[in-house]
């Protein structure tokens, strides 16, 4: 029964229905959603369960969970739903070219610059389509890709993740660093101490919060060196306030190595000469596994892909001697946005040549 009613009976309505139930888990949100009264979502929905045989949805309290039968149905139905999407997607590019919507979750720091890198080349590529980056907790931007509401997801690559379905390509592997305000007196000490390190005032991500690995890292290198954590101490998730509170006055923080280079790039912070702290952070970029994935997202992902097979080309090419080094990804970073590093003393030594070209001519 359950067989023929999957081959010649179900519709594209009923899969977009028990779709839209998953995600609001109401009866009343559902209808407002799909815009049909109450009575049709009861309807649509006794429909598809009559014809499996087996009930999809059940009641707790004033919320409905789905069954083990259920979450089987709604993968096939994602599956399915997410390829008339792509068809749809597909047959709009043939007439009018790539535009629409790309909806991206993020979840990094260290990713940031190489994730700017591609959206700047995708932009440039595909100036017709919106692309909304959305940065939240990681819980649930894996929950938004597995349901299909964001078509790729960039963060950390973790257990959790593995057993979800998704595909993952590694992007990076940064390590964590300490770093100084510029004019920190530690920039000027040759090798740092753990005990001078506690003493400082740190700014960091509060307990609890994504991105807190660096302080976790801290925590346990400080106890190894049976040091108490600092009380001196800003919490904060913002990254933009950290560097102006490191432009006020000398504080420490742990950030990406890739981050760091640029801060100091930027004579906004200084890496302090001390060992990384903690295992390497891995970012990946990750989408659903087995399933369409719409026009934008493809070529966006394809676009990634192609520029790290570009970036280990040029790192082979860097330790065979046929390149002059880039300082990594940092400086990639500020050559997509069209920033070329200049040494903080430039001014003053293109005034010193003129000024000793100018003593020249007047002497001769």
């Amino acid at each position: 029964m359950a067989m023929k009613f999957l081959r010649q009976r179900v519709s594209l309505r009923h899969l977009r229905l028990i779709l839209a139930l998953d995600e609001e888990r109401s009866i009343t949100r559902t209808a407002d959603r799909l815009c049909i009264s109450q009575a049709a979502v009861s309807k649509t929905r006794s429909e598809i369960e009559k014809g499996i045989g087996t009930p999809l949805f059940e009641w707790h309290g004033h919320r409905l969970e789905v069954t083990e039968v259920g979450q089987c149905v709604l993968q096939s139905a994602r599956r399915i739903v997410a390829e008339l999407e792509c068809l749809s997607e597909e047959f709009a590019l043939m007439k009018s070219g790539m535009g629409g919507v790309l909806t991206l979750g993020t979840r990094t720091i260290s990713g940031q610059p190489f994730l700017s890198r591609v959206t700047a080349a995708f932009k440039k590529a595909h100036p017709n389509v919106t692309v909304q980056l959305v940065d939240t907790d990681l819980e649930t931007l894996m929950d938004r890709l597995s349901k299909g509401t964001i078509s790729l997801l960039y963060g950390r690559f973790d257990a959790t993740a593995a057993g979800a379905g998704f595909e993952a390509h590694q992007v990076l592997s940064d390590r964590m660093l300490i770093v100084a305000s510029p004019n920190h007196p530690l920039t000027n000490v040759r090798k740092p101490s753990w005990g001078d390190l506690a003493k400082q005032a740190w700014v960091l991500i509060p307990e609890g919060f994504v991105g807190r690995y660096g302080r976790e890292h801290l925590a346990a290198e400080l106890s190894r060196h049976q040091l108490p954590f600092p009380t001196n101490l800003i919490e904060t998730q913002c990254l933009l306030l950290t560097m102006s509170l490191f432009q006020s006055g000398d504080f420490l923080t742990i950030l990406p190595e890739g981050v760091a280079a640029q801060l100091e790039i930027r004579g906004i912070a200084r890496v302090l000469n001390t060992p990384p702290i903690g295992a390497p952070d891995s970012v990946c970029l990750m989408w659903r596994a087995n399933t369409a994935m719409p026009p934008a997202a493809r070529r966006f992902r394809d676009m990634a892909l192609e520029l790290l097979r570009a970036d280990e080309l040029q790192r082979q090419a860097e330790e065979e001697g046929l390149l002059k080094p880039l300082r990594g990804e940092a400086w990639r970073f500020e050559a997509v946005q069209g920033v070329r590093r200049q040494a903080h003393t430039a001014p003053a030594t293109t005034r010193r040549g003129r000024q000793r070209k100018t003593a020249v001519s007047e002497s001769a």
